[in-house]
């Protein structure tokens, strides 16, 4: 591979690539370059990734940007309907520190994101309640969410903590029934005022009436609140921040506390709520998690981009010292092309999805409750999918192919990559543990393909393979719409042997678990199908708006779809979408590619990169060892 040219012209960093959504509108521009980022960047000044060992401090570090970011923010109720200052704030603070990206998802999105969804103007006025939500939007106060149960892990359908109502106080008692209802998020030790938004089930006379969202006082500055036990602090290396499980020992909370949109409890003590059934209720708790599927995307990309531009430079500067080719960049060799160029490709397509999930969320938001997912909120293993199928998929797709990216760099750049001062191992961090946290991705995945099973009609039985079969991968894979074809005709092959399948276990008798278990890994592989669709869509989507005047994002978008194939070949063979001689040709076709990107590297990297004040690292500089030893802190040894 040879260097990039200096006579190409490149497109400026302010072009990276944000996408047109799926629906056609026009892409809103980059979160990493708005005006808000920037006032974000300098509100937070440089950020160093802590060393392990530093975990007390990071923790009140995090803190302190907290309310450092507080300073520029708007109002919640203004920030949480505004999708451009929400990408900002994910993208700006997933890459300076995931750590603070959680403590931001936590605070501003699901915290405050409850009350500004379900407390009323008129709760909102009352004195107790203004007085902690100013203290959490002025960041004096840490607001975290706890919905996660220890003893049942990611499941949140039977959530066992209860808040039940004291007709005599007017009052609700939280209770921790065992060991195992036991909440857990990063809530840290006390030291600064924390309150959380506690998803409990409401009792009311003894009746319970589902899920709903509570807003308790768990700490001041030196105590807990009555009724409360903090554990202590325990980490988790991948999201290294203060952690802790919360139980609930009779914690009293003022009526107002009970974030109830639309429900009440009259004077007779009887329960009312116009807009759903008790069923639907941990549903409407959770719809606050639309923004943050909304903006995750964004915040997956953001590090994706910054970690396959960091590879892609400390490839080009890297020397190999085999006897093939000493002296020669490890981009020289095709492996190394292959990973670092595709994850590159794969970055600029998660960017490409996150301007669609984005745009698909503020179009939603002039018309709440007349979406497809909320005709079909029927859930078998979460209720992620049943609040929003789209925006849900989008966070599952953007946090895997994270995944994917960041821990492929973090190999192909060694010892390198797994130092926390270069940052692509905390970026993996934050990819691995969101395929949890905001909603499980297998348990997303599953309910997907279990849904588009359900929706199967005769008329997707027979779908005609892409336009490239039959032919050499060369001619067709060089197509940016060939892989958004052929992956659609993936999906609907699948979705048909799936429902062939249940059909004919249900002719069996089968119902239940006995008809699902057999079948479940079809149904997550489908689901995972259907996200790649949507990523092959707002690629394509891009491409079509350039109007043939941008080369490099065509050659990326037809290097991510000969990946993506790559990677499905096995399906796509025997769903008959490719015959065995083209899968066989994708290996050439890739290689092919990354030959045709090789003159564009400078360009590339200007376009995925993010701004190097808001996460520098000295994987990319062109002389790494001395860039590191900069970024370190050194003791003077003497005359030793």
């Amino acid at each position: 591979m040879t260097p990039a040219s200096t006579d190409r012209p490149t497109t400026s960093a302010t072009s990276a690539p944000s996408a047109p959504s799926a629906t056609g509108s026009p892409p809103p521009a980059d979160p990493l370059r708005t005006p808000q980022a920037r006032l974000l960047a300098e509100a937070l000044g440089p950020v160093r990734p802590p060393a392990p060992a530093e975990g007390t401090s990071r923790n009140h570090l995090t803190h302190q940007q907290l309310g450092r970011l507080a300073a520029v923010l708007p109002p919640a109720r203004e920030l949480l309907h505004d999708g451009d200052w929400l990408a900002a704030l994910s993208s700006c603070a997933a890459l300076a520190d995931p750590a603070l990206y959680m403590t931001v998802v936590n605070h501003h999105v699901l915290c405050l994101g409850s009350v500004v969804a379900s407390a009323g103007p008129r709760q909102l006025r009352a004195a107790d309640l203004a007085r902690v939500v100013d203290e959490l939007e002025r960041g004096h106060r840490k607001g975290v969410f706890l919905v996660t149960e220890i003893g049942d892990a990611n499941s949140h359908l039977a959530l066992r903590t209860t808040a039940e109502f004291d007709p005599a106080t007017g009052e609700f008692v939280l209770r921790t029934p065992d060991r195992g209802a036991a909440k857990f998020s990063s809530v840290g030790v006390p030291g600064r005022p924390q309150s959380a938004v506690v998803c409990a089930r409401l009792v009311v006379d003894g009746t319970c009436y589902g899920v709903h969202p509570f807003l308790a006082d768990l700490c001041d500055e030196q105590h807990t609140a009555p009724g409360v036990t903090v554990s202590g602090a325990f980490g988790v290396e991948t999201l290294p921040l203060e952690y802790a499980l919360v139980r609930f020992d009779g914690a009293r909370l003022p009526y107002d506390r009970w974030l109830r949109g639309t429900a009440r409890i009259d004077g007779e003590g009887v329960f009312h709520d116009p807009h759903g059934d008790a069923g639907r209720a941990l549903q409407r708790t959770l719809d606050v998690g639309r923004a943050l599927w909304a903006t995750v995307p964004s915040a997956a990309a953001a590090t994706a981009r910054a970690s396959a531009v960091a590879a892609l430079r400390h490839s080009r500067h890297r020397r190999s010292h085999g006897r093939l080719a000493p002296g020669a960049p490890v981009l020289a060799y095709s492996t190394q092309q292959r990973s670092v160029l595709g994850a590159s490709a794969e970055a600029f397509a998660l960017s490409c999805a996150a301007g669609s999930a984005l745009d698909l969320w503020q179009r939603s938001q002039d018309a709440r409750g007349e979406t497809e997912e909320s005709a079909a909120a029927e859930t078998a293993f979460s209720p992620w999918a049943a609040v929003d199928r789209r925006l849900s998929a989008f966070k599952a797709l953007a946090v895997d192919g994270a995944a994917r990216v960041t821990a492929g760099c973090r190999r192909r750049c060694g010892v390198a990559g797994h130092l926390a001062v270069n940052r692509v191992s905390g970026y993996a961090g934050f990819a691995e543990a969101f395929g949890a946290a905001g909603g499980d991705n297998r348990l997303i995945l599953l309910d997907i393909g279990r849904a588009l099973a359900g929706e199967y009609t005769d008329e997707t039985a027979h779908a005609a393979p892409p336009p490239a079969e039959g032919t050499s991968a060369a001619a067709g894979t060089d197509d940016p719409h060939w892989w958004p074809r052929t992956v659609g005709v993936l999906e609907r092959r699948l979705t048909a042997r799936l429902r062939a399948a249940l059909d004919e276990g249900r002719r069996r008798g089968l119902d239940g678990m006995d008809l699902w278990n057999p079948l479940l890994e079809r149904a997550r592989q489908l689901g995972e199908v259907h996200t790649l669709r949507l990523a092959a869509r707002s690629v394509a989507d891009a491409v079509t708006a350039a109007h043939g005047h941008d080369p490099v994002g065509r050659s990326l978008a037809a290097l991510y779809g000969t990946t993506q194939a790559l990677r499905l070949s096995g399906p796509l063979q025997w769903a008959g979408v490719l015959s065995g001689e083209t899968a066989a040709s994708l290996e050439s076709a890739a290689d092919r590619q990354c030959a045709e990107l090789a003159p564009y590297l400078d360009e590339i990297a200007a376009r995925l990169a993010p701004p190097e004040d808001l996460a520098p690292t000295p994987l990319a500089a062109p002389d790494y060892a001395a860039a590191l030893h900069s970024a370190l802190s050194w003791s003077d040894g003497g005359d030793s």
